[in-house]
């Protein structure tokens, strides 16, 4: 049986200090119970945190929690205007507890299934990713290696063979990167094949190669310079004159020396001039002329100019 203080009048009240509340243990009391309330409550609510990838567990375990602790019970009492007795508390907890149990049974069966799938997958993966590169790996050693051989053979001016070992190279090109390789050692083998030509003097032969390789490499004066003599020893002096000019520009210290050689320096008459004795020109060629210079040596001195053929 519970006291209810106050029931009695305060006049009529026999032994008033005897059936006196003890105010400080009440208050003890309320402290330490609200602090379990808190205590249950935090626990249930983190609990329901932890399990937000399942909703209804979360949920119900987060409606416990709340109900547990002091807010809660004081806003359901609010809220519905009734009791929230121990009684009714522990029956509602009790229940939310046995349906939750089986639920979080389950699901942490079926995260543990998760967790193990996920394992499977993430170590086949890393299998895979270390196969891959293993594979590249050799891909890219095979690469290398044909393309590095096919160059000691360009440089050997063997180039047919080094074609066949850059043939072979293509069989492991892959990336963007791979290809750009090969085509600067295809580039390299066409530039030795057709300097190779223009050394047989096969300069007609040659023509048309140097033609593309130019196309591709528009400032390679090499080139420019090898052309340029294919030109001369086919008669196209013009075309071998302007290739000539562009080797110059671009550095090439050959170019001079063909430029000058087809494209000599060469002398014309200009004009003529009155010559006096004493060193001195005159433009007058009448009575008079050169009489204060020692008179006229030669009436018609011509005066020459230097020209090229092609500018």
């Amino acid at each position: 049986m519970k006291y209810v203080p106050n029931l009695i009048p305060e006049e009529y009240k026999v032994l008033k200090h005897y059936f006196k509340v003890n105010k400080h243990h009440s208050k003890k009391n309320k402290y330490s119970l609200d602090f379990l309330r808190w205590l249950g409550g935090i626990f249930f609510i983190l609990f329901a945190l932890l399990s937000l990838k399942h909703p209804l567990l979360t949920l119900l375990l987060g409606f416990l929690g709340f109900i547990i602790s002091p807010t809660g019970h004081n806003w359901v009492e609010k809220k519905f205007q009734f009791k929230l007795t121990t009684k009714i508390k522990s029956v509602l907890a009790s229940s939310i507890l046995l349906f939750s149990l089986p639920l979080l049974v389950h699901y942490i069966s079926v995260d543990k299934k998760e967790a193990h799938l996920a394992k499977l997958k993430s170590e086949k993966e890393k299998k895979e990713r270390v196969e891959f590169q293993r594979k590249e790996k050799i891909r890219n050693d095979s690469l290398t290696y044909y393309i590095n051989l096919s160059s000691q053979f360009a440089d050997r001016h063997q180039t047919d063979e080094a074609l066949k070992k850059l043939k072979a190279a293509t069989l492991f090109s892959k990336l963007p990167s791979d290809a750009e390789r090969i085509l600067i050692e295809e580039n390299k083998i066409s530039v030795i094949k057709t300097f190779d030509l223009v050394k047989a003097e096969k300069y007609k032969l040659a023509l048309p190669e140097l033609n593309v390789l130019i196309l591709k490499e528009g400032n390679n004066p090499n080139l420019f310079y090898n052309r340029a003599l294919c030109f001369s020893k086919t008669g196209s002096i013009k075309e071998a004159v302007s290739d000539c000019l562009k080797a110059m520009n671009l550095g090439d210290k050959k170019a001079d020396k063909l430029y000058n050689k087809i494209n000599p320096i060469k002398r014309r008459i200009s004009y003529y001039v009155t010559r006096c004795c004493d060193g001195s020109t005159s433009s007058s060629s009448g009575r008079g002329t050169c009489s204060h210079h020692g008179g006229v040596c030669d009436w018609s001195e011509p005066v020459y100019e230097e020209y090229r053929k092609y500018e």
